[in-house]
């Protein structure tokens, strides 16, 4: 477990693999927002935005070469099923995927630009807002009293991707969820520093490749 514990974004592809205490040997999948203890409130956004990993990078001589969970409508459906974000009778067909991957891009294209400079991304916020008209969200109120957005006529389970960064924005925490400025990684990662001023997913791997690449460029671009 100390060496799952020293794991970063930059270490993993879609998910990791923990050997059950429970019975010797037993696999259980775990995903990315529960592994990095994601709030809950955001965890589906998150895997969601990271369904895509772009990461390119070599480390100890192995080529990580990413991957896409939802680069078709079979993969899209099974993720949704596994995120009960689908009703029994429900498939995803050709439309509702492309209408997805447009919702990932438009969300990844939004957080790529730094917090401060999105109140200026004017071109990503209008997409981000197009392509979000495919799933309208209503007011949802449990028997509980519990109040959320939650997916409205026309739309389907993903519609709570937006319910949840709907509510990191009514929370002042948008800002915190960050595309790493890496340029061999772009994982988007929630910022949990106390000042909110992290530029990457992992600084002891990100920040230090970033920092060491550089280095070499002005050791041989001297001014």
């Amino acid at each position: 477990m100390d060496a799952l514990r020293s794991w970063t974004p930059a270490k993993v592809i879609c998910r990791c693999l923990l050997v059950s205490t429970v019975k010797s040997g037993m696999l259980v999948s775990m995903r990315l927002s529960e592994k990095y203890a994601v709030p809950p409130e955001l965890a589906l956004l998150y895997d969601f935005v990271n369904s895509l990993d772009r990461r390119r990078y070599v480390e100890n001589g192995v080529a990580h070469t990413g991957g896409d969970e939802i680069e078709t409508p079979r993969l899209l459906e099974a993720w949704m099923r596994e995120r009960r974000l689908l009703h029994r009778a429900e498939h995803v067909d050709g439309g509702d995927h492309r209408a997805a991957l447009e919702l990932r891009k438009t969300l990844r294209d939004f957080l790529a630009n730094p917090p401060e400079h999105r109140p200026q991304a004017k071109q990503a916020a209008r997409q981000l807002a197009a392509a979000s008209r495919k799933f309208p969200l209503v007011l949802a109120v449990s028997d509980t009293g519990v109040v959320e957005l939650a997916p409205g006529l026309g739309s389907n389970g993903l519609g709570s991707v937006l319910g949840q960064m709907i509510g990191l924005a009514q929370t002042d925490r948008l800002a915190r969820l960050k595309t790493c400025a890496s340029d061999e990684c772009h994982w988007i990662f929630f910022d949990r520093s106390k000042p909110a001023n992290r530029h990457w997913c992992s600084s002891s791997i990100c920040g230090n490749r970033q920092k060491t690449r550089a280095y070499r460029e002005r050791q041989r671009c001297p001014p």
